[in-house]
């Protein structure tokens, strides 16, 4: 069997993955039935002569049989390895347990040391054991042996000196997590779903046993001698650029500020990584046997993926780099592009979810990249220095391949990725050289580990102003949409033919080059420029009690509340981002609550707003570019095509008219409700969002809606079906997820409609 069709094979087996994952996770029996046609569509091809002469591969009829037959079993293998609760699982006495107790208690091991999160509280994975529900006065009234993992969030000096392997007993809430409810938001279950975790648990009590030695030690080790040497939070980011950011807790600002600015993988552990690893063991054993070197390389490897928690990216480029150092034992060569296949296949062997990890893909189509493009890119650039021209292939050999990954999970294009990775790659490689070669010394002697960390002082000082400063310049962050799946792949077959093409694209590609970038191009700017100029639709966003309602009208957005600060990062910024939103035409500040401020504060400085409305004057020092304009009650402003009208100031009551009316509530009690209908007309509006308290009969009466949605987390059934039974349609966000009207479709629940899984 040769080479070629090997490499054939493992591309079968993930054309069966992706084709199984596509088509969803149905039983054996569907997905058999299902996707027999494809192996017999292979094996016609076998037996066609017109893919043996097109193809020109010369396998007999067997071998595309074989080709078939694994593509079948590829579908068939993702469902059955794809993360279910299993009969004892936590999640499957969750009812049971919120019926009889009020409290939960979990006894298990800790799967993982734990990181804190954006409320600054302690989250981590228990392998759960024992399940223990406890009555009003704490006795236990319900216990039983259970399995399956459990997300834990605790208060962070209960969870402070935990690692993983360690028995913890968590007391608290049981919750069944929520799936995503806005367009772009966060998917929670998705999230702990392709973790084999089906249940999380808000514990405000917490203990741990004594810790038994682990490599959590090590790390330990390590990162304190960086942070004692260098500080906080340089100390984590040299830990972070040298294990990655999921071996160390580095704070949130800062992966943010990485990620807006397009170098997020400067701080997870890579291939880039691991070559420099391995180029280090190879320069210091360059007078040792080939065997010597092999080994000593291989040992590296292990050790180092051990130590960044056997991430996808460290696993892929490991077995690269152990292929790599298996050829040189053996004095032959090793070709790059079907190492890198070969060790896709083998990760997806092990665990074939991995197939829609984000940092697995972008980890293989930037290798990918490399691979195929820096050679071409290094002849281009003949004219200058190697080690400069290097500097210039690699980010845009990298970011140019993983470009249609990136718009696509994340809608955002760093437009100053290429020219701040140049310019940060000499700081990058050396920090990471350093971090490494300080790491090791730590173990060994700590002072002499910290000597050399704190001579990356001013590298990472430095790197951290570049990346700070950059992503407060204009285009460093650009929301541009969504863009769909046939874009997606769309993009990667122009990439193929431009630098994976052989033969007759290989003799016509000095005039073809500038089509396939224009159709590269096109293939981007077009759809999303006919969606953004197209739009229009009104949206209220499921934020808990937060009431959040936004107009896209033509490429204007009007936007009525940010909710607090964690409010405005979570749903309102996401929101914003796929939809393709880089700036907002109006923004109406109103006290919906009490810290309505720093939600506001926290959104104008990511995005840009000309005109600012509001009653308090003293938000105007908010909005740093656009114009300020207050508002008065009883008067009416208009905001192009739209009409606002506010009529209550301390109860911020808005009714909005364009082409309907929208009349907004906030929780009103029904004396004050009582008095408001008492304005007879002015309350008329086909559709009616309020709090979900209770509703004056007089106020529905003088509204007389032919919507109501409601934003609030409670909604009495009695209220609901009172309202339906006046022909009033109800929706709920709290159990419809964020509801959209358009003019054509009407209305819409987010959680009823298609949509697919952002990136986690």
């Amino acid at each position: 069997m040769g080479v070629s069709f090997g490499l054939a094979l493992c591309l079968a087996y993930i054309v069966g993955l992706l084709i199984s994952a596509i088509a969803g996770y149905g039983s054996v029996g569907v997905i058999s039935v299902s996707w027999a046609g494809v192996a017999g569509l292979l094996l016609l091809s076998g037996w066609g002569r017109l893919a043996h002469r097109a193809w020109r591969l010369g396998w007999q009829p067997g071998r595309w049989c074989g080709l078939g037959v694994v593509v079948l079993l590829a579908a068939i293998y993702m469902p059955l390895r794809s993360p279910v609760a299993g009969a004892h699982d936590v999640s499957q006495f969750l009812q049971r347990a919120n019926t009889i107790g009020t409290e939960h208690v979990i006894v298990g091991r800790a799967i993982e040391d734990p990181r804190l999160n954006r409320d600054l509280k302690g989250r981590l994975l228990v392998a759960a054991q024992n399940l223990q529900v406890l009555d009003i006065d704490g006795a236990v009234t319900f216990q039983i042996p259970v399995s399956g993992r459990v997300y834990v969030t605790a208060p962070l000096l209960q969870v402070t000196g935990l690692h993983a392997g360690q028995r913890v007993t968590a007391r608290g809430q049981l919750y069944r997590p929520q799936p995503a409810m806005n367009p772009n938001g966060f998917d929670f279950r998705a999230y702990l779903t392709q973790r084999g975790t089906f249940t999380g648990l808000v514990a405000h009590e917490f203990t741990f046993d004594r810790a038994t030695w682990g490599l959590w030690q090590v790390r330990q080790r390590i990162v304190r001698t960086q942070v004692r040497a260098l500080g906080s939070p340089l100390g984590q980011l040299v830990s972070a650029m040298a294990l990655g950011r999921k071996a160390v807790d580095l704070p949130s600002p800062i992966q943010d500020v990485f990620m807006r600015v397009g170098l997020a993988h400067t701080i997870a552990a890579s291939g880039f990584h691991v070559s420099l690893l391995l180029g280090v063991v190879l320069a210091l054993l360059r007078s040792r046997s080939n065997q010597l070197q092999a080994w000593c390389g291989l040992g590296v490897l292990v050790c180092y993926v051990l130590l960044t928690g056997a991430q996808a990216s460290v696993i892929r480029a490991a077995l690269m780099g152990g292929a790599a150092l298996l050829a040189l034992a053996t004095n032959r060569r090793v070709r790059a592009a079907g190492a890198l296949i070969m060790a896709a296949t083998v990760m997806l062997l092990i665990n074939p979810t991995w197939l829609w990890s984000v940092s697995f893909q972008l980890s293989v189509t930037a290798t990918w990249g490399l691979i195929v493009t820096v050679p071409t890119l290094m002849r281009r650039l003949d004219w200058l220095p190697v080690m400069v021209a290097s500097l210039v292939a690699v980010p845009i050999a990298a970011t140019l391949w993983t470009l249609p990954l990136t718009l696509y999970h994340f809608n955002v294009l760093a437009g100053l990725s290429i020219v701040l990775n140049v310019v940060a790659m000499p700081l990058v490689t050396v920090i990471s050289l350093g971090g490494i070669a300080s790491s090791a010394l730590a173990l060994v002697f700590p002072p002499l580990g910290g000597i050399v960390a704190h001579a990356l002082y001013y590298p990472a000082a430095a790197l951290l102003w570049l990346a700070q400063t950059s992503s407060q310049l204009p285009g460093s962050s650009i929301a541009i949409g969504q863009i769909s799946r046939w874009q997606l792949c769309g993009l990667y077959l122009i990439l193929l033919g431009l630098w994976g093409g052989g033969g007759w694209l290989q003799q016509r590609r000095g005039w073809l080059q500038p089509m396939f970038a224009i159709a590269f191009l096109m293939l981007i700017v077009c759809p999303l420029g006919w969606h953004w100029a197209t739009q229009d639709q009104v949206t209220v966003l499921a934020a808990g009690q937060e009431l959040i309602w936004v107009q896209q009208d033509h490429g204007q957005t009007t936007l009525i509340n940010s909710g607090d600060a964690k409010t405005a990062f979570y749903t309102v910024e996401p929101f914003l981002t796929q939809a393709g939103v880089n700036h907002l035409e109006s923004a109406i500040a109103l006290p919906f609550g009490a810290d309505y401020r720093q939600g506001w504060q926290r959104l104008l400085a990511q995005v840009p707003t000309a005109h600012l409305y509001s009653t308090d004057t003293a938000t105007a020092d908010l909005i740093s570019q656009g114009q300020f304009h207050p508002l008065q009650a009883g008067t009416t402003t208009a905001l192009n095509q739209l009409s606002l009208q506010l009529l209550g100031v301390e109860n911020p009551i808005v009714r909005l008219s364009d082409r309907q009316d929208w009349l907004l509530l906030p929780e009103l009690p029904l004396g004050t409700q009582e008095h408001l209908a008492k304005t007879g007309t002015t309350l008329q509006s086909q559709v009616l969002v309020w709090a979900g308290d209770e509703l004056s009969p007089a106020l529905v009466e003088a509204v007389a809606p032919q919507v109501a949605i409601c934003y609030g987390q409670q909604l009495p059934e009695s209220l609901e079906r009172q309202l339906q039974q006046q022909g009033i349609q109800v929706f709920w966000t709290h159990r419809d997820g964020a509801i959209t009207w358009q003019p054509k479709q009407g209305f819409r629940r987010y959680l009823s409609t298609p949509h697919r899984i952002q990136a986690f």
